[in-house]
């Protein structure tokens, strides 16, 4: 039974299922600690040097939301483009960004956590990590409900 190429192949993707699942588990897991640990980061004033919508579906109802920043630290300049942790590069609806666009605009001054031990790692949202307990909640059930349905297919197979 187990010298099956089905179950073998079965096997392999159900182990390829927990890796992916393990991946996005740390990830998310990485994202909710790095919000929690910017909340209690100091803050500085910075200047936001280019705030664009890029509207990015066919349908013009999918946008994307790129800024960037400067602030300064102990007199040395320092730039970055993260406005929540988890967000850069999300795509979003156009309202959702539209809002992001307004709240950020360009040459407007922002409030900027910045990690004490690292200036450069910055963030305009702190606490705030898009998509981290996503990440969590459904890496959890590739790991669990992936191989399961796997193996319950193959159980299935196999009575055939």
């Amino acid at each position: 039974m187990y010298d099956n190429p089905l179950y073998n192949n079965l096997k392999t993707l159900s182990l390829l299922i927990l890796a992916l699942s393990l991946v996005m588990i740390s990830y998310g897991c990485y994202l909710i600690r790095r919000a929690q640990q910017s909340e209690s980061w100091p803050t500085t004033v910075g200047k936001i040097t280019r705030s664009e919508m890029i509207i990015s579906d066919v349908d013009n109802d999918i946008a994307k939301f790129n800024i960037a920043y400067e602030f300064v630290v102990d007199e040395i300049r320092y730039t970055s483009d993260v406005y929540r942790f988890g967000a850069n590069g999300q795509a979003s609806s156009v309202a959702k960004i539209r809002e992001k666009h307004k709240q950020y605009p360009a040459g407007g001054e922002v409030v900027v956590a910045y990690n004490p031990d690292n200036p450069a790692d910055a963030v305009l949202e702190p606490g705030a990590a898009s998509y981290g307990h996503l990440f969590l909640v459904l890496g959890i059930g590739f790991g669990i409900v992936g191989p399961l349905i796997l193996r319950i297919k193959y159980w299935l197979w196999v009575k055939r």
